[in-house]
């Protein structure tokens, strides 16, 4: 690009992945390219139950296991309760152990996971992708025998979820 005032934007999701690699070349005074490129963020397998979503959104804010700040939209299209994608998703921050993280996804992709539309691989991937813990991508704990008292709050939440 060339121009005193020529300008290059670029807006991405949290996760989102290039499309490819291009060249391109601008010229004039007031050039401008702009690109939005919120089209391939990764999310977690569709189930379109946003009331089920929203049921886990607050159970997870009230019991401090997502962080206060987090959006429900952003909350409900990264975990696939929603299709409608919000334009600035960023990713869930985690406060509690990896431990209760992963019991969360398995519970919530409990269907998913059983059809083997997903594997407990991908779900890990996924995992790094749309939820960070302390500003790093999240990587998910091995199940363990013994769950913590948190784990504990995850499971007796399952019953309470309508149409789950």
């Amino acid at each position: 690009m060339t121009g005193d005032e020529a300008q290059y934007i670029e807006r991405r999701g949290a996760n989102a992945q290039p499309d490819d690699d291009r060249e391109i070349r601008m010229e004039g005074r007031h050039a401008r390219y702009e690109e939005c490129s919120v089209a391939q963020v990764a999310h977690f397998p569709i189930n379109n139950n946003e009331a089920a979503g929203k049921q886990w959104f607050e159970f997870l804010i009230r019991n401090g296991f997502i962080a206060p700040d987090t959006e429900m939209s952003c909350w409900q299209y990264l975990m696939g309760f929603s299709t409608n994608q919000p334009t600035d998703i960023k990713p869930i921050e985690w406060m509690k152990t990896v431990e209760t993280a992963r019991l969360m996804l398995v519970k919530v992709n409990n269907e998913v996971l059983a059809k083997k539309q997903m594997t407990i691989a991908h779900m890990n991937e996924l995992a790094a992708q749309c939820f960070t813990k302390q500003g790093q991508s999240l990587k998910l704990a091995k199940p363990r025998k013994e769950l913590s008292a948190d784990a504990d709050a995850i499971e007796n939440f399952i019953p309470t979820i309508s149409d789950l």
